[in-house]
C-alpha cells in the first residue's frame, strides 16, 4: 500500500512541476515579448486583426492611359459603445440618433480629407477610420462592355476583370493592433503579412480610337432606331485590335448599374452576304472558280432542293468581281456550287471562321459552320452567301484582315504581350488582290456606295441576313452589317459595323451599316 502511496505522490508532484515550469516559461515569455502590456499594469487589452490595403492591378490602354484604376478612399465607423447622439461633427453621418452603439457601423462612407482632418482632431477614441480600394473607371461606358468591373469585395464581375482575376487582384496584408480598456494603442502595430498590389494589365486598346468608335456606333444605332450594335477596328500592319465597341452599354462606374453584353465578342450570327468575298477566295485558291469567267445568273433565281434563291432581279452574266459587287444571291450560290462542301467549310475555318479565337474574355463566342454529311444543294448554295454559319464580329474582321494582308491571317492581340501567335498564310497574294479588287468595286458603284471615302479609296463588303426567330427566320428582323478595308494605299486598318434589328424599313447594310464604317474611318485617319 505504501508503493502505490509513493507512486501516487510521485505522478503529483511530476504534474504540478510541470506546471509549473509551463508557467514560468510564459512569465519569461511575456517578459521578452510582451514587455509592454507589463508596463499598462492592470488595463484590460484587446488585440484585433486589420487589413493593410493594397491596389488592385490596374488596366491601361496602349499608351499607358488608365482604363481600370484604383484609388485609395476611407470610411468612418463608429465603435462598439459610441453615443451617437453627442457626436459633435460639422458632418451629417449615418446612425446620428440610434444613441449607444451595440456594435461596430459605418457612419460615412468615402469621407474627405477635411472630415478626416476634424476626425482626427477631436480625439474620440469610439471613432475609427479605415481604408478601401475604389476602382474607377474613366471611359465608363464607352468601354464598359469590354473592361467590366470588380464589385464591392474588389473582385472581378464581368469582362477583362473578371478573365484576368488573377493577374490582377491584390493580396491584402494583415496587421494586429493593440490597444487597452480605453481604446488606446500601447505598442506598435504588429505586421502579420505585408501583402502586395496587383499586376497591371496593358492592352492594344487606343482610348482616343475606342472614344470615337463608341461615339459613331451608339448615333449609328440610335438613328436607325435599332436594337443595337457592335463595331471592331483592326490595324493590319501591327496585328493590334485598336477598338471593340458594343452598344447599349452601361456605366461602371454606378452601383446600379444593369450590365449588357459585349456583342462584339458574345455574339455570334450568320453573316449573310460579307461571307461572299471569302467564299470566292476560296474558289480561285482551289481553282475551282476562274475569276475571269463569267457566271450565268439569269433569270434572276435558282430553284435548289425546292427552295428558290433570287436576286433583286435578274443580272444575267456575272464575272466574279461584280457578283460580289451588286451582292448576286444566285452568283455567289452558283460559286458555292462549284466548290467540295469539305473544301469550303475547311476554307472558312482557315480563315478563323468556326474555330476559338485567340482572344482572352469570358464566355466568348465562335461560331460553327453547317457540315452534315449529307449537306443538301441548298444548304451548301447557302454556305455561300452566309447561311448556315455563325460567326462573331471579331472573327469576320479578322478574317477580312486576311485581304489586307496579302493572304496571311495575324494571331491579332488584345493584350499587349511579346509574344504572338504565328501567322498563318491562308490564301495567295495573288488571290488576296483578286479580292481587294472586288471589294473596291463595292464601293465604286455596288452596295457600299455610302461608304466611299472623299479623300481615301476604301473597299469593303455589305451583309444582310435575316435572324431566327422561334425556329425559323423573321422577315422582320435583320442584322446589317459592313466590314471594309482603308485606306488603300497603306491598307492599314479593318473595320466592321454590325447593327442589330435596324428599324425605319431601312435595313440593309449598305444603307444602315457602311454609313457609321464611313464615319469611323474618317475619324482614324483624322487623328
Amino acid at each position: 500500500m505504501s508503493s502505490r502511496l509513493t507512486v501516487r505522490f510521485y505522478i503529483i508532484f511530476g504534474v504540478m512541476a510541470l506546471m509549473t515550469t509551463i508557467i514560468i516559461l510564459r512569465i519569461f515569455y511575456l517578459y521578452q515579448e510582451e514587455g509592454d502590456f507589463l508596463k499598462a499594469k492592470g488595463d484590460y487589452r484587446t488585440i484585433s486583426v486589420r487589413d493593410i490595403p493594397h491596389a488592385r492591378g490596374a488596366i491601361y490602354d496602349a499608351n499607358n492611359y488608365p482604363l481600370a484604376s484604383s484609388l485609395i478612399k476611407y470610411n468612418l465607423y463608429g465603435l462598439k459603445g459610441l453615443d451617437t447622439s453627442y457626436l459633435d461633427l460639422s458632418f451629417d453621418v449615418l446612425n446620428q440618433d440610434t444613441g449607444f452603439l451595440k456594435k461596430k457601423k459605418i457612419l460615412k462612407e468615402d469621407i474627405s480629407l477635411a472630415e478626416i482632418q476634424e476626425i482626427k482632431s477631436k480625439r474620440n477614441d469610439y471613432l475609427e477610420i479605415e481604408s478601401f480600394n475604389k476602382r474607377i473607371y474613366p471611359l465608363g461606358e464607352q468601354i464598359a462592355t469590354l473592361i467590366g468591373f470588380a464589385g464591392a469585395d474588389n473582385k472581378g464581375l464581368e469582362g477583362l476583370e473578371k478573365e484576368f482575376e488573377n493577374h490582377l487582384k491584390e493580396e491584402v496584408g494583415k496587421k494586429q493592433i493593440f490597444k487597452n480598456r480605453r481604446q488606446e494603442i500601447i505598442k506598435p502595430p504588429k505586421i502579420l503579412n505585408r501583402g502586395s498590389d496587383g499586376n497591371n494589365l496593358k492592352l492594344t486598346i487606343k482610348h482616343e480610337i475606342q472614344y470615337s468608335v463608341h461615339k459613331s456606333l451608339s448615333q449609328g444605332v440610335i438613328q436607325a432606331q435599332a436594337k443595337g450594335g457592335s463595331a471592331v477596328v483592326l490595324d493590319n500592319e501591327t496585328g493590334r485590335i485598336l477598338a471593340i465597341a458594343s452598344y447599349p452599354s452601361y456605366n461602371p462606374n454606378d452601383p446600379n448599374r444593369i450590365i449588357q453584353r459585349n456583342r462584339a465578342l458574345l455574339d455570334s450570327f450568320e453573316p449573310g452576304s460579307v461571307i461572299k468575298p471569302i467564299a470566292l477566295a476560296i474558289g480561285i485558291e482551289n481553282n475551282d472558280i476562274d475569276f475571269n469567267k463569267s457566271v450565268e445568273t439569269g433569270p434572276g433565281y435558282i430553284e435548289l432542293n425546292s427552295q428558290v434563291i433570287a436576286d433583286p432581279r435578274n443580272y444575267g452574266s456575272l464575272l466574279p468581281v461584280d457578283i460580289i459587287a451588286k451582292s448576286s444571291q444566285v452568283g455567289a450560290a452558283k460559286i458555292a456550287l462549284e466548290i467540295d462542301s469539305h473544301d469550303l467549310t475547311n476554307g472558312y475555318k482557315r480563315f478563323g471562321l468556326a474555330v476559338p479565337p485567340n482572344i482572352n474574355f469570358p464566355s466568348i463566342a465562335y461560331g460553327k459552320i453547317n457540315q452534315r454529311s449529307n449537306i443538301s444543294d441548298h444548304e451548301i448554295a447557302s454556305l455561300g452567301f452566309g447561311y448556315g454559319l455563325e460567326a462573331s464580329a471579331i472573327q469576320l474582321a479578322m478574317a477580312f484582315s486576311v485581304f489586307a494582308n496579302d493572304g496571311v491571317l495575324k494571331g491579332f492581340q488584345l493584350v499587349d504581350e511579346k509574344d504572338h501567335s504565328n501567322p498563318s498564310q491562308v490564301i495567295s497574294k495573288h488571290t488576296a488582290e483578286l479580292i481587294m479588287e472586288s471589294l473596291e468595286q463595292v464601293i465604286i458603284d455596288g452596295t457600299g456606295t455610302q461608304a466611299k471615302h472623299h479623300l481615301h479609296r476604301v473597299a469593303g463588303k455589305t451583309g444582310t441576313s435575316h435572324k431566327v426567330s422561334n425556329g425559323k427566320y423573321d422577315k422582320s428582323k435583320y442584322i446589317s452589317s459592313f466590314i471594309g478595308i482603308g485606306p488603300l494605299e497603306t491598307k492599314k486598318y479593318t473595320i466592321l459595323v454590325t447593327i442589330d434589328e435596324p428599324g425605319l424599313n431601312r435595313y440593309s447594310g449598305g444603307e444602315v451599316a457602311a454609313p457609321v464604317f464611313k464615319e469611323i474611318f474618317d475619324d482614324l485617319v483624322s487623328l
